[in-house]
């Protein structure tokens, strides 16, 4: 996907998280505590793909989202903020700065790529932050980083790692509102990591569809789930996750259980110290059948006496 299309998708359905940060202004063009507080903690943040801060769109609780613009004289060049970050911040962080037309409006945005060698702090005293400063972005906000995210810094060197084996979500277990996705969790780190809880997220590009919460592996255990995988080691077979009826219209499945679309699935399982952990496809398909149809069916009756 192509950086504008990226860009517009989250200005219109993106929310604020790990990866995603609106701004109503430019960084001044020195580069400031802000700027530098901002890349830092989404460079530590545990998402692995690029991470976005968007200047010249306001986020207001009140009065939703709208495109302020970056002005001419706003504009900066990439080597000021490039060169600001290198002198403050170790190891280098790779980012680059982009100027998108929306709306007859300049918005500009900071890519944040590759960010695969956590942790990054502050190389020396800046302003009123010490030296080997330390920032992580969690949700919508930064955080000072704990113990655990160090671990989790350096376990991610060794890898915990999260592969969705088959692209096919089956809801296929009616009886019990549960559908299937064969994984591989493989622990490639030096300690135990035990997954609690997690949840699949079904989209249709960025557009949140529906929501699966993890209900166990290889069998359901509900709100009992404790998976622990042990150092060098991998669990493989199928997740199970919530489902239920309402979500076979928001997915938009036919009376068969059926749909020629491809859905994009997001997956996020956290372990006991609140570490997070992602996977995602672009090609994900979904099926189901059986009572979880009925929904369904009962729509395209009342459809068609329409």
């Amino acid at each position: 996907m192509d950086i504008r299309r990226r860009i517009l998708e989250l200005v219109e359905k993106g929310v604020e998280c790990e990866y995603l940060d609106f701004k109503a202004k430019m960084y001044p063009r020195k580069g400031t505590l802000d700027l530098l507080k901002d890349i830092l903690a989404m460079a530590n943040s545990s998402y692995e793909n690029s991470k976005y801060i968007i200047l010249g769109v306001k986020d207001d609780t009140l009065k939703g989202r709208y495109i302020v613009g970056v002005d001419h004289e706003e504009k900066v060049d990439v080597s000021s903020y490039q060169q600001y970050i290198l002198n403050n911040i170790e190891p280098d962080i790779n980012f680059d700065l982009h100027y998108i037309e929306i709306e007859e409006k300049i918005i500009a945005v900071i890519e944040i790529r590759n960010t695969n060698n956590k942790p990054y702090m502050t190389k020396k005293k800046v302003n009123n932050l010490e030296e080997g400063y330390c920032i992580v972005r969690k949700g919508s906000i930064n955080t000072l980083a704990r113990r655990s995210d160090f671990d989790m810094f350096y376990q991610s060197k060794e890898k915990f790692e999260i592969i969705i084996l088959d692209s096919y979500l089956r809801a296929v277990e009616d009886k019990i509102g549960t559908a299937f996705l064969d994984v591989s969790l493989r622990n490639l780190t030096k300690m135990p990591i035990t997954i609690m809880g997690g949840k699949l997220l079904v989209k249709d590009r960025n557009v949140l569809l529906s929501q699966h919460s993890l209900v166990g592996l290889g069998r359901e255990e509900g709100a009992d789930f404790r998976l622990e995988i042990p150092p060098f080691s991998e669990k493989t077979g199928d997740l199970y996750l919530s489902f239920n009826s309402s979500d076979c219209i928001r997915i938009g499945l036919d009376e068969y259980g059926l749909t020629n679309k491809s859905f994009i699935f997001e997956l996020v399982l956290y372990d006991t110290l609140q570490n997070q952990y992602y996977a995602q496809i672009e090609n994900g398909s979904v099926y189901a059948k059986g009572e979880l149809l009925w929904k369904v069916k009962l729509k395209k009756e009342r459809d068609s006496h329409k």
